[in-house]
């Protein structure tokens, strides 16, 4: 893919449409969402647990059949475990409350599973609001890109508050932080600046390193079609992936003698 690049892209500002929301405006989980992700955990807790001791009487038995398999079920169970740990806390704390004299925001202000000890409560006159920036994020090379569009709340003594990202394609209507961004603009009449687009690894992003010179670009129309199209497809092969490795553990756990099937067979068994 070819990319036009910019050594400094000059940041543009854009007048914010005025809100016709005049009153209070909530943005949070519905009571579905909590539910949903609350009884989501408590079902795969059990079996994310069992996996440690699984692996543990493999390894000290000597059953090495099977075990390199398990550990990569482990693994990516873990990882989904963490997705959906992070958005059970997300649909339980995260919160944007647009009033008419100041915003109430508690929102993570970290990314990843660093999200869950970020949570801080801000509460923002509108009068203390200087701009509001958005900007693009491209991660992931040529392998499996993704662009993630942010947006933060630029103070007057020079600080900022993240409101967080969104997938332009994959919009959570719960927490839109574009159009949050734009109704805080809105009301505290205030320009909305969008820095460009930047280049980031995922590394410096989750320890906080802030993005380089050589990492600003700028992307056509053409290029964001391109990499939405290129993380489609690497979407498309790591799910049919997670479904291939949850098949085999599950084979592999119902064939072997240390396996939960044979643990449920040997208890009723006994109490027979």
């Amino acid at each position: 893919m070819t990319v036009a690049t910019s050594s400094e892209p000059t940041p543009a500002a854009s007048t914010a449409s005025p809100d016709k929301t005049a009153g209070p405006k909530v943005y949070a989980s519905g009571t579905l969402r909590k539910i949903t992700f609350s009884f989501v955990f408590l079902l795969m807790l059990p079996f994310f647990v069992s996996l440690g001791p699984m692996l543990f009487a493999r390894v000290s038995q000597g059953h090495w059949l099977g075990t390199p398999g398990l550990i990569l079920l482990t693994t990516a169970f873990a990882v989904i475990m963490g997705l959906v740990v992070v958005e059970l806390a997300s649909s339980i704390r995260a919160r944007v409350v647009l009033g008419e004299k100041a915003v109430r925001i508690r929102l993570p202000q970290s990314r990843g599973l660093m999200s869950l000890f970020s949570y801080k409560t801000f509460d923002i006159p509108y009068d203390d609001i200087s701009a509001v920036e958005v900007r693009r994020e491209i991660y992931g090379g040529s392998l499996a890109p993704v662009i993630m569009k942010g947006a933060r709340v630029c103070l007057k003594d020079g600080g900022n508050v993240k409101l967080g990202y969104i997938n332009e394609r994959n919009v959570d209507p719960a927490f839109p932080f574009t159009e949050i961004g734009e109704r805080i603009a809105a009301r505290a009449n205030v320009p909305i600046v969008d820095v460009g687009d930047v280049r980031r690894s995922a590394f410096k992003k989750t320890f906080g390193v802030e993005a380089s010179p050589e990492e600003k670009d700028v992307l056509t129309e053409a290029d964001i079609a391109a990499v939405n199209h290129r993380h489609g497809q690497a979407i498309f092969f790591l799910v049919g992936l997670l479904i291939l490795l949850v098949s085999l553990g599950i084979i592999s756990d119902t064939t072997s003698d240390i396996g939960h099937a044979n643990l449920l067979s040997t208890t009723f068994g006994s109490s027979n």
